[in-house]
């Protein structure tokens, strides 16, 4: 991993006035709580034992040719006209709250695929809420018959005053699939497809926390966000002892048509390999593929904001970039005051994500909502990434409701037609192998000089690193460069009681504009470290 002191990922950020997001879906609080009793909350008759996985052979070319389908209507209807708005529902079910939208829960004595004792079972989401647009589901048999499954309201929960909501004629919102992945005996949810075309997926142990998505058009520009939705989606009925789900969806917008496949593996992390074909009406000079979305309230740098008694709340905390030379840069996340933009140079990247690297509960003191085991959410990419930036999207927020990250590729020609292939990977640990030093805690201060505070606008930055060799200490160096301030008195410190490596320095702004920080561990000509990126602005935020 060996660089010149500048980092070869070029980057660049904007301030963005105004509201970027007149349309954020606050389907966090749903998704949240269908995650918290993941683990405990059964859904599936006892197994004795999980079953040996069969040849995918089947499920997955009767997939291929349902994605080639699809991929040759979404073709056709590029030339024909564009998605209109939903129909419309009764204002009853549009106009509930959160918690009343989840207790119209699907019955878990109903799941589809049940009747199999299957590995896989499916139950669905019923319109209502945020969630306007209606649908369809397709079964598809691997003999190549297929049905689409109409509304039963029977299916679902309705109590109390529900009782008497218009639901006969309502439509599917979206679905979520269950396995055993935790335990042999019960089946926990691992997927969701519901909202826009906003895909969630979790792995053993996690509960729900970051967001896929299948594109997005004109994210974080001026002007309103065109979001693609899913109108349809066809599921392959798995086999009772398969072990994997075959997925395509009908993607469309104003602007856009698509087709998507998606291959689905449950596990200890869970696997979506995904192939999508965009096509285009009219300009789209801002297409982003593979979008990953998520929160960051407050972080280490400055815990117990907004008077919370919580040190940190965030479903992720960095970005990690891999660029195609090799090296890696991890940026950290921010709820900054203004909404703002960044762009990184990643001409054919071998990968992205947004990483949750804290897993220490003690860094969230969060018994329910147990932001420790949220997934990181890691992209792979296989063809349509070529020349191109990722941006970072990051708009300020007092909510944990609200996601104010995103991260999505953006390539620098968009054609009429576009292709990606990609792998998307749920995980909890480092998604790359040990390469030398990695960013494990970020803090931020005042300087002190005699026990007292230095208020002249300079910030005390101080990184640990954890992960590289602690021998030889005294061949490495840090090296710390900033865009709109100097740096002072950088060193390494070295904290065997902690198993890390301290990095220190003192920044001081050269203006009231934010500073861009890149910092790294070298050894001679060759860096021992990720690159440390951040946007540190001026000045603490303890008044918000």
């Amino acid at each position: 991993m060996k660089r010149p002191e500048r980092a070869t990922s070029s980057e660049k950020h904007e301030t963005i006035e105004g509201s970027v997001r007149d349309h954020v879906e606050s389907r966090r609080h749903f998704l949240k709580g269908l995650g918290l009793g993941l683990l405990l909350t059964a859904c599936g008759a006892p197994l004795s034992a999980l079953p040996e996985p069969r040849s995918r052979a089947s499920s997955k070319a009767r997939a291929r040719t349902i994605f080639n389908e699809i991929e040759a209507l979404a073709r056709k209807r590029v030339k024909a006209a564009p998605l209109g708005p939903p129909a419309p529902i009764s204002e009853q079910l549009m106009g509930i709250d959160f918690e009343t939208y989840r207790s119209l829960e699907f019955r878990n004595d109903r799941a589809f695929f049940r009747d199999t004792n299957n590995y896989i079972e499916l139950q669905l989401f019923q319109r209502g809420h945020y969630y306007g647009r209606d649908v369809a589901i397709h079964i598809h048999e691997a003999d190549g018959t297929r049905r689409e499954l109409s509304f039963d309201p029977s299916r679902f929960n309705y109590e109390g005053s529900l009782r008497d909501l218009p639901v006969e004629e309502l439509g599917y919102a979206g679905l979520r699939l269950h396995a055993p992945i935790n335990r042999g005996d019960y089946h926990d949810e691992f997927l969701v497809f519901l909202g826009a075309s906003y895909f969630r997926g979790i792995g053993r142990g996690h509960v729900y926390g970051l967001s896929g998505r299948c594109y997005c058009i004109d994210t974080g520009l001026e002007g309103a966000e065109e979001f693609p939705e899913i109108t349809a989606l066809h599921l392959v009925r798995p086999a009772p002892n398969e072990t994997s789900a075959f997925i395509v969806a009908e993607v469309r917008s104003p602007r856009s048509e698509a087709a998507f496949y998606f291959e689905v593996m449950p596990g200890d992390e869970t696997v979506l390999d995904v192939e999508g074909a965009i096509f285009l009406r009219g300009e789209v000079p801002n297409l982003g593929l593979a979008p990953l979305t998520s929160m960051y309230l407050f972080g280490e740098d400055r815990p117990g904001r907004f008077s919370d008694y919580r040190p940190e709340i965030h479903d992720s905390d960095g970005l990690l970039l891999h660029s195609a030379n090799g090296e890696r840069l991890f940026r950290r996340l921010r709820n900054p005051r203004e909404t703002t933009l960044s762009s990184f140079r990643l001409d054919h990247p071998q990968g992205f994500g947004l990483l949750q690297r804290d897993r220490s509960p003690m860094s969230y003191l969060d018994h329910h909502d147990r932001y420790e085991d949220r997934p990181s959410g890691y992209i792979e990419p296989i063809e349509g990434f070529e020349r191109g930036v990722v941006r970072l999207l990051e708009f300020s927020t007092e909510l944990e409701s609200d996601d104010n990250i995103t991260a999505f590729f953006v390539p620098d020609e968009v054609k009429a037609e576009m292709r990606v292939r990609y792998r998307v990977r749920f995980l909890s640990g480092e998604p790359l192998p040990e390469a030398g030093f990695r960013v494990a805690r970020y803090r931020r201060g005042l300087p002190k000089s005699n026990f007292k505070p230095v208020l002249d606008g300079s910030q005390l930055i101080v990184i640990d690193w954890e992960g590289g060799k602690m021998d030889a200490l005294d061949a490495l160096e840090p090296i710390v460069t900033a865009e709109g301030a100097t740096i002072e008195g950088a060193r390494l410190i070295a904290l065997p009681e902690l198993g890390a490596l301290r990095m220190e320095f003192i920044v001081r702004f050269e203006s009231d504009a934010p500073a861009e920080l890149r910092a790294f561990i070298r050894e001679g000509e060759s860096a021992r470290s990720e690159t440390f990126s951040y946007l540190l602005e001026p000045g603490f935020e303890d008044e918000r």
